[in-house]
């Protein structure tokens, strides 16, 4: 039997409302205790000084980048998986911003197929929303969920037509699948690159006003209480949005957010 004691570490498990220093015994690949000051039933045992460190149950990341098919020169599931495995992520959840797009149930197929013989780690697929990233036709929502899909999402391409995005919210609703939107309204961001502002202004950059991302968020919002479903806000980048999705949340309309490191670092 193999087995292990990690010793000294920050237990972090929310689950089970744990934050505090501890010993976790592991034994078979399988944690068997945790507290503090476990004795070791054996003396071959390897222990692991955690001393300054966090110990807590595998992280999962809802939006990554693994570019296969298609962008392998970018990234390879197989790539991104052992990144997420070192960083401490368990599970991951992959955009649809591949080549060909999966739109389609034979992509879905291909992803969770190349994922089982590469990855390290849990890889869970999204379905685009709408054919091609083009927001224009939806995708077969449907078959994308008995496919294996976990969400649907256009990724870094905002659903510029409302009543597109209505209806794929209602699909979404009918096969129990969360939609992920990013929100740009384009008629309002143009070629904007940083936040509209001082900033912007100083270093001659083409600025992005806050409602051209307020506006979608908003817009995602109505339509989560219409439809009575989750829709998750990608990207977001404004104290606006927090506030709009804040208040939405607390009216108990199914909406929710995520930001992006470098717009907080």
């Amino acid at each position: 039997m193999s087995a292990a004691i990690i010793r000294n570490g920050r237990v972090i498990d929310p689950a089970n409302k744990r934050d505090e220093l501890a010993d976790v015994y592991i034994a078979d690949g399988k944690i068997v205790g945790s507290k503090s000051g476990i004795q070791s039933p054996r003396a071959e045992i390897e222990e692991v000084d955690a001393s300054g460190l966090i110990v807590a149950p595998g992280l999962v990341d809802m939006h990554v980048h693994l570019r296969e098919p298609g962008f392998s020169h970018k990234e390879t599931i197989e790539s991104g998986a052992r990144a997420a495995a070192a960083g401490g992520f368990t599970t991951v959840v992959c955009m649809p911003n591949t080549s060909p797009v999966p739109d389609n149930p034979s992509t879905i197929a291909w992803i969770k197929d190349r994922a089982a013989v590469s990855a390290c780690v849990n890889v869970l697929p999204t379905g685009a929303i709408s054919k091609d990233l083009a927001g224009e036709e939806l995708a077969p929502i449907g078959s994308l969920a008995q496919a294996g899909v976990v969400a649907i999402t256009d990724d870094g391409h905002c659903v510029q037509n409302h009543e597109v995005m209505r209806r794929a919210v209602e699909y979404a609703r009918m096969v129990g699948v969360p939609l992920l939107d990013h929100c740009q309204d384009y008629n309002l961001v143009g070629n904007g690159v940083v936040h509209e502002g001082y900033w912007s202004t100083l270093l001659g950059l083409p600025g992005w006003p806050a409602a051209g991302e307020e506006a979608i968020v908003m817009r995602n919002i109505l339509l989560a209480e219409l439809c009575d479903h989750h829709i998750h806000c990608q990207h977001v980048s404004t104290g606006g949005s927090v506030r709009l999705i804040r208040e939405a949340r607390a009216r108990g309309i199914k909406i929710s957010g995520e930001v992006c490191p470098h717009h907080i670092a």
